[in-house]
């Protein structure tokens, strides 16, 4: 009996799930380590009412391969409905659906996303495969000074570090962009519109007006333009400006009957107009 529960212990030692890191529930504290440490985060993101979160954290996060796919980096569960760290992140980075799993870097950029549930050995290839690019992407940075003739390249990699919620590094890539005299009008433009949106994704609304009432200076037609007129009625309507926000949209209906665009205009208007009457 004493022979069998030795060996049954260390069976326990040596099972898959023996070796796990410990899983932090504080983002600062995530931080703090990542900084220490100079690892990735990877961020469960979860609430008690998801059942393919459960799975996860049941079949996969205790099997071998995903233990050894994060073996290096801090493991941070949060709660998506908790009103604090996960309510904050999972708004932060626009998250709509559970399970969604974040790789953060120490500076709190996205290195990868992966949505839902998959089998352990499918989601560690999704995982791999998605760190690859971040990779790549690093690459790019890396040599940058490479392509400064390049504006399309130059505004693609701006671009990504938006969509990997690098903010104040598009933003300043952007500026950069729309500075520059050699600049093609139609990247100078596309740069216009994607500070824009940058400065909106830091909420900060009047840096982002700003940049959208200087674009409509310097041009008057073209898609990111067109775009630019749409995304200024958003604002103005977010800083609750309904009356700006219906003249941008009157004067694009106006100035751009035979917009692709004109539909979502079409959408809008009636409910901006809606708040403008009960304001009176």
């Amino acid at each position: 009996m004493k022979r069998f529960t030795i060996v049954l212990t260390a069976a326990l030692l040596l099972a898959p799930g023996a070796f796990a890191s410990t899983w932090i529930t504080s983002l600062p504290a995530a931080q703090k380590k990542s900084k220490e440490t100079k690892q990735l985060i990877f961020v469960d993101l979860f609430a008690d009412w998801c059942g393919w979160c459960k799975r996860m954290e049941a079949e996969v996060f205790p099997s071998q391969a995903f233990q050894s796919a994060t073996d290096k980096m801090v493991l941070l569960r949060l709660n998506t409905e908790d009103g604090a760290d996960g309510s904050k992140i999972s708004q932060q980075f626009s998250v709509t659906s559970l399970p969604t799993f974040l790789i953060l870097t120490p500076d709190n950029m996205i290195a990868a996303m992966i949505r839902g549930y998959a089998p352990s050995k499918e989601f560690v290839d999704s995982m791999k495969e998605s760190l690859a690019k971040y990779n790549d992407f690093q690459t790019r940075v890396a040599h940058e000074s490479t392509i400064a003739g390049d504006y399309q390249k130059r505004l693609d990699l701006a671009r990504e570090f938006t969509s990997r919620f690098g903010l104040k590094d598009s933003e300043s890539r952007f500026r950069k962009l729309i500075g520059e005299r050699a600049a093609p009008a139609d990247v100078r433009d596309q740069a216009y519109y994607e500070l824009a949106v940058s400065l909106l994704l830091q909420n900060r609304l009047d840096d982002a007006t700003k940049a959208l009432v200087a674009f409509g200076k310097t041009e008057t037609k073209g898609e990111a333009y067109e775009r630019s007129r749409i995304l200024l009625a958003q604002v103005y309507m977010q800083q609750g400006n309904f009356l700006g926000a219906a003249n941008e949209l009157r004067t694009f209906k106006a100035q751009f009957p035979s917009s692709p665009l004109i539909r979502n205009v079409e959408l809008m208007l009636p409910s901006v107009e809606r708040q403008l009457q009960q304001k009176r």
